[in-house]
This record gives C-alpha cells, structure tokens and sequence, in this order.
C-alpha cells in the first residue's frame, strides 16, 4: 500500500491537497465565500506548521503524488481528512481512515471522534460514525457548518 507517515517536507503538497479538496470537491456544498474563508488562497504556511507539528499524520500516495492525507491531534480526535480531487473516489480516504484506526486501536484507543463538513459527513457515517451535534464555527469572519462525529470503540 502506497502509505506513509507525515513528514515536515510534505507541507507544500500538504496545503495544495486541503485547498484543492475544499475548492473542488466541496463547492457543491458550500458557497464560494465560504470555501475561501475555509481555505485561503493565501495559506499562512506557519500556522500549518504548528497545526501539524504534534499530530499524528499519514500520506496515501500515489505515482508520487500525494492522493490525500489524515491527521490525529489528540488520541481518538481525526483533525484531518483530505483526498486530491485527482484521486477521489479510489478509496483513499477509506485507506487513511484504516489507518489511522489501526494506529489508534494499537494505543488502545477505541474510541474516534471529528469534526465533519457537510462534504464528508456521508463518508463518516458509512464508516460508522454518528453526529453527536452539528455546529457553527467561524473563519475569517464567515460562519461555516460542520458536525460533530463520533464512532463509539
């Protein structure tokens, strides 16, 4: 399988994947101020620094190409989950799900929680997850929609 951990160098494909994902794959679901609100065409390169330097992270690669990427930033909390729109529907997010549950329940973590988009709550509740609550939270000054997701151990 094309997976590996995270690494500091995958920063740049890292940030091109999450716009990509948000702008391409979320637009049907959200409105054009707030796919920028959500990812900039401006990325603040720092803040993805810190975001991602204590998470727990994987990259499904594919050709040498980045087909998508996961984060963990506390034990059973998924922060990220973004597939390449080039590689959509190819089973990637499920193989970075995998994954990251296998990596959890070798800690004994059974439990999961995320905070899903409106684009990817469908994929979470197949993969057996259940919305505890949806929520609105704010970037750059635009309220955005999400759920909060759990998948009980």
């Amino acid at each position: 399988m094309p997976m590996r951990k995270w690494r500091p160098q995958d920063l740049d494909a890292t940030i091109d994947t999450f716009r990509r994902a948000v702008h391409e794959l979320a637009a049907g679901d959200y409105t054009p101020e707030e796919l920028e609100a959500w990812a900039p065409q401006e990325a603040d390169r720092s803040a993805w620094e810190r975001r991602l330097e204590d998470s727990r992270g994987w990259v499904f690669q594919i050709n040498g190409k980045m087909g998508g990427f996961i984060t963990s930033d506390a034990p059973g909390h998924i922060d990220l989950l973004y597939v390449h729109p080039d590689f959509r529907r190819m089973g990637v997010a499920g193989a970075l799900l995998d994954v990251l549950v296998a990596d959890a329940g070798a800690r004994g973590i059974t439990a999961l929680q995320t905070e899903a988009s409106r684009t990817a709550k469908p994929f979470f509740e197949k993969a057996g997850f259940s919305v505890l609550r949806a929520e609105r939270v704010m970037r750059d000054g635009v309220a955005l929609e999400r759920f909060v997701m759990e998948r009980a151990g």
